[in-house]
């Protein structure tokens, strides 16, 4: 009997050592007053960030019932576009948002910033790195470019680039006419619309094409650009001549880049002034919409529904930055606002214009989806 336990025994050691541990076995480990497993924990798999999140949120900020439409962009998939748009695709004009919307096959659209009486945008406006309009004195450039956004200070600077030197531009499809080299682009529409003698310079697929005094307007080519300088003695355009290379050339490269009304949030503080150059007065309650910056890929659109008691009250300027920051907005800028705020989300309206129907607009934010 103890023999045939000694081979038991035996055999048993002796399989231990030739199968080895297994690693679908267990790990037990002796911790000197109790026995624990080491279990390898399974890889989880980070759920992606929605590219387009719309929220509508009701709070009550100071006793008053506020609507919110809050739009979050994840720039970082490369399947999102957000761009800025004028009205009919032209520097003159107006047009209901619904139509820009219908026209883009949009995601969602919001309502853009400020415009001067005949839809002429208020500042630098660029579309897929085309030039549209140049900046002015006041507000904030949003700019996007390789999937992230950032804002700028005026003013925004432009070339006319030969290779040789460059030519600062003054303006860019500005009616009425300025003084100054301006340049007209095809969205200013058939002509330039000046009327006086000035020095022209005519630009086709980025090749001077000719260079020389005229009286009169003058059609703008499709596939270029007019240069205009109205000194007829001593303008650097005379300098130009037939074949030369010709391009804009931008102060930094943008893709999209949108000149808004002023600063709301700066490095997460309310900044929010009393009195705005485009908005007028900020302390009085009212529709508001703007834009604002969570980090450098993510990008928030946020409208305040208002003038509509018992409904949506309004805001202040510095309540509207006050909501930003509670949002983990970090940088914001005022767009426009009033009747004019508005936003759609996969074809409907999501607010409630203040007038209770939609406003011709000069301009807006297309975001585009398409995962395909």
């Amino acid at each position: 009997m103890r023999n045939f336990l000694k081979l038991v025994l035996f055999l048993a050691i002796f399989l231990v050592i030739i199968t080895g541990p297994s690693d679908e076995r267990q790990n037990l480990h002796y911790d000197g007053s109790y026995l624990y497993e080491e279990i390898t924990p399974t890889p989880t798999r980070v759920p992606e960030k929605e590219p387009v999140i719309y929220t509508r949120k009701e709070i009550k900020y100071k006793g008053l019932r506020q609507v919110l439409h809050i739009l979050e962009l994840d720039l970082s998939n490369p399947s999102l576009k957000v761009f800025p748009v004028l009205s009919r695709n032209g520097i003159f004009g107006f047009e209901f948002l619904s139509d820009i919307d219908e026209r883009y096959e949009a995601t969602a659209t919001v309502n853009a910033g400020f415009n001067f009486a005949y839809g002429q945008p208020s500042g630098l406006v660029v579309q897929d790195g085309r030039l549209l309009s140049s900046s002015r004195g006041y507000g904030r450039i949003l700019l996007i470019n390789n999937r992230k956004a950032r804002f700028v200070s005026p003013p925004f600077k432009v070339w006319i680039d030969t290779g040789d030197e460059k030519i600062p531009v003054d303006s860019v499809n500005p009616y009425p006419y300025e003084k100054g080299i301006v340049v007209y682009t095809p969205e200013y529409g058939p002509t330039n619309r000046v009327d006086t003698e000035y020095t022209v310079c005519v630009v086709r697929n980025n090749t001077v094409q000719s260079t020389g005094i005229v009286s009169g307007e003058m059609e703008i080519p499709d596939d270029g650009f007019l240069v205009v300088d109205l000194r007829t003695e001593n303008s650097a355009l005379l300098n130009l001549f037939r074949g030369q290379k010709a391009e804009l050339s931008l102060q930094e490269q943008a893709e999209q880049g949108y000149q808004c009304s002023g600063a709301l949030v700066e490095d997460g503080k309310n900044v929010a002034k009393d009195m705005d150059e485009w908005a007028g007065n900020l302390n009085v309650p009212t529709p508001r919409t703007a834009v604002g910056i969570k980090d450098e890929n993510t990008l928030v659109f946020l409208v305040v529904d208002g003038r509509q008691p018992g409904y949506s009250e309004g805001v202040t300027g510095k309540q509207l930055a006050d909501i930003l920051i509670s949002l983990g907005v970090k940088e914001a800028a005022l767009l426009d606002g009033g009747a004019s705020s508005e936003m759609i989300y996969k074809g409907e309206v999501v607010n409630r214009p203040s007038t209770g129907k939609e406003r011709l607009l000069a301009s807006a934010f297309v975001i585009k989806y398409n995962p395909n």
